[in-house]
């Protein structure tokens, strides 16, 4: 009698631990649809809004190119047919841009955007890139300085680098009302090769700091010095990502906003900056 009962002991025994695991694993599948609902539905609407911002930014140039043409139409005068035709291709050009730039944001965050890693002189880059923002600096009364350190080396892909700091200075020359100042410092940290994008400027408010590098992303109309297709942040936080990096913004030391970018070192050596 003893064994029988124990048989059926362990016969409940066994039922329950079935029972059990397949409570478990039901429930684990539960979790698992009701997140990818969630991921779904996340994705539908950044999908929709992504469709919603396109199609505004590109209304008002294909409204503008409307205008311009059925304009030109209605007269006769060769001058006017060519300002026009210019108008239009540089409308075409902003149109292309954007398309470029939604192109190349996908790529990158799919991960499918190819990275050709070596050895690159971050000092010699970004000395560079000052020398070339330089002028427009100029032209808009801003003040663009360097505080770089000598032999800063990593292991990146330079056009990719070339393209964040190009859209951080971009950036910055919107912003940046005349006569303020613009820094860009870079040194090590650690492991790390840490270069800030600072200015003097009206700076981004903290709920918007997470935002900004979100596509389509614009600060206040009345903040803003002038237009822009809201792709460049975005740009900059998926390449920064490619790159193993990551990319913050803070209140700068100068009043205004920091753009703080941190990517991995190489082995060489690299000199810290003098204080």
């Amino acid at each position: 009698m003893f064994g029988v009962w124990l048989s059926l002991v362990l016969l409940l025994c066994l039922l329950g631990g079935v029972a059990g695991f397949w409570w478990l694993q039901r429930r684990r599948q539960q979790q698992k649809e009701a997140l990818l609902r969630r991921q779904l539905v996340s994705v539908t609407q950044s999908s929709r809004q992504t469709g919603d911002n396109i199609a505004h930014d590109l209304r008002t140039p294909l409204t503008r190119l409307r205008a311009d043409v059925e304009d030109a139409l209605r007269h006769d005068d060769s001058e006017m047919h060519r300002a026009t035709l210019e108008r239009v291709l540089d409308e075409i050009q902003n149109m292309q841009n954007i398309v470029n730039a939604l192109l190349a944001l996908s790529q990158a965050e799919a991960g499918v955007m190819r990275v050709r890693k070596k050895t690159v002189d971050l000092s010699g880059l970004l000395e560079e890139l000052i020398e070339l923002y330089i002028p427009s600096a100029e032209e808009r009364q801003l003040t663009l300085q360097g505080r770089i350190a000598p032999n800063l080396n990593i292991e990146a892909d330079r056009q990719l680098l070339a393209r964040i700091f190009a859209n951080l200075f971009d950036n910055e020359l919107k912003y940046v009302p005349a006569g303020g100042t613009i820094l860009l410092t870079a040194l090590t940290s650690g492991p790390h090769v840490e270069i800030r994008v600072e200015d003097d400027g009206p700076g981004i408010p903290v709920e918007m700091r997470d935002k900004i590098f979100e596509r389509f992303a614009r600060l206040d109309p009345s903040r803003t010095l002038s237009g822009g297709s809201g792709l460049g942040l975005s740009l900059v936080k998926a390449f920064a990502q490619l790159l193993q990096g990551e990319v913050r913004v803070v209140e700068s030391s100068l009043g205004g906003a920091a753009f703080i970018l941190t990517l991995p070192a190489s082995a060489a050596d690299v000199s810290k900056l003098s204080p």
